[in-house]
Formats: structure tokens, C-alpha cells, sequence
């Protein structure tokens, strides 16, 4: 068992590890102004998955909604940084370093398709 505090893994092997979708919430919003009119806001969120098998990996990231740009309803798009217990480098014996980790964390979400999951659990969660 490593005293790290988090797993380290490769890019690569990273890239070959499925996560599982595990929970998604919409954000509170407590943001009531005082006041006449309309005030600006967003809807909002966060989503969390988990990766099956051994070394356990957990990662989240927070979200926004926005309409679609194709008619087709709405889109979830990240915002934010990703939390997880991953160090990612680029190959192996790299330095460890939680900046690039966070922007290959980014690279992977963003090429994941994690919208169409998470909308289906916030439906179910939300939906009476």
C-alpha cells in the first residue's frame, strides 16, 4: 500500500480505465437578492463517478447547464477543475505534478461522453 495520498497513473492507463457513474446533484441556490426584476442565474451542478477494480479511482467536477445550440434542449458543459484521487502524468517515472494532473483530468472528461448519463440520473433524481 503506497503513503501517497493519491493514486498515480499514467495518461495511458488512465485512458483505459472506465469510471461508472455515481451520483450527480443539481446546486442550491441560494442566491435570492432583494429587489425588483430579473436577476441573471444558471443552473448548476456537480456529478461524481467512480472506477471499477483495484486501485479505487474517484473523480468529480462541477457543471453548468446551458441550452442546446442545436434546438435538441439543454447541454451540461464542465466548469472548473476536476476533484479525484488521481495523479496523472505522462509516462511512467515523471514527476508528480498536480497542475498538468488537473489538465489531463480535464483532457479526459472533456472526451468523455458523461453529459447523456448524468442528464438521464438528474431526470430520475429530479422527476417527482
Amino acid at each position: 500500500m503506497s503513503d501517497l495520498p493519491y493514486v498515480r497513473m499514467t495518461f495511458d492507463a488512465m485512458q483505459r480505465r472506465s469510471l461508472r457513474h455515481l451520483v450527480s446533484a443539481l446546486d442550491e441556490d441560494d442566491h435570492a437578492l432583494p429587489g425588483d426584476g430579473a436577476v441573471a442565474s444558471a443552473i448548476t451542478g456537480y456529478t461524481e463517478w467512480v472506477g471499477d477494480g483495484e486501485p479505487v479511482l474517484t473523480m468529480g467536477w462541477d457543471w453548468e447547464m446551458r441550452a442546446g445550440t442545436d434546438g435538441s434542449g439543454v447541454a451540461l458543459r464542465r466548469v472548473g477543475d476536476p476533484r479525484s484521487n488521481l495523479c496523472v502524468v505522462m509516462r511512467p517515472g515523471a514527476a508528480d505534478d498536480i497542475e498538468d494532473s488537473s489538465t489531463l483530468l480535464k483532457i479526459l472528461i472533456d472526451r468523455s461522453n458523461w453529459q447523456e448519463e448524468t442528464l438521464r440520473y438528474l431526470q430520475r433524481r429530479y422527476d417527482g
